[in-house]
């Protein structure tokens, strides 16, 4: 990747598509999505040190077409679609402990929807956060 080559790694556990992905800690997630048959709510975590997949505990609910995004430390699974419903639920990773917590949920339901993450910290280290 450091000269501009597309790289290989191995497959992974199952197959998915619609699925979300993001990178924490140097380890790339494989998150929910559609095998061509049932909705997932299976998570795989890709760890390029060893050019492994393994699964990790799965998500609370099953989501493809999810949004997915990560900061200070977390990942969080935003929307979705189950199979029946598009989702205004939310949920969030945390990979010290290997759990899905459900956090509030937003007003609409989204599914297939993008996001993105961007520090807007200063003057004092105002924080402020918003999953709309």
């Amino acid at each position: 990747p450091t000269r501009g080559e597309w790289i290989q790694f191995p497959p992974m556990k199952s197959k998915r598509c619609r699925l979300g992905v993001a990178t924490l800690n140097g380890k790339l997630y494989a998150i929910g999505g559609y095998d061509g048959c049932v909705f997932l709510r299976s998570v795989e975590r890709f760890d390029p040190d060893t050019q492994t997949w393994e699964y990790i505990t799965p998500m609370q609910v099953k989501r493809s077409r999810v949004a997915v995004a990560a900061t200070y430390g977390r990942l969080y699974a935003i929307g979705g679609y189950d199979g029946q419903t598009n989702l205004n639920s939310v949920e969030m990773y945390d990979p010290n402990t290997n759990e899905w917590k459900f956090l509030k949920s937003m007003t609409a339901h989204e599914g297939g929807v993008g996001v993105g993450v961007m520090p807007l910290e200063s003057f004092g280290e105002v924080r402020t956060n918003t999953l709309e």
